[in-house]
């Protein structure tokens, strides 16, 4: 699991996919969720830090 704190514009990988994807951009902090974006669709949604793993 990586270490460092999680700040906008970081790539991340979702432990459960949402609607098939997995890949989201990290948007900005909302008290204890995050806004993230699915790469693959623009979709935005809102995560749990938990909920994801930053990618290296």
């Amino acid at each position: 699991m990586n270490e460092r704190e999680p700040k906008a514009g970081d790539i991340a990988t979702l432990h459960e996919p949402y609607l098939d994807y997995r890949r989201i951009e990290l948007i900005e902090k909302c008290w204890y969720k995050w806004r993230v974006r699915i790469c693959e669709s623009g979709k935005e949604i809102e995560v749990y830090e938990d909920e994801f793993e930053l990618d290296d």
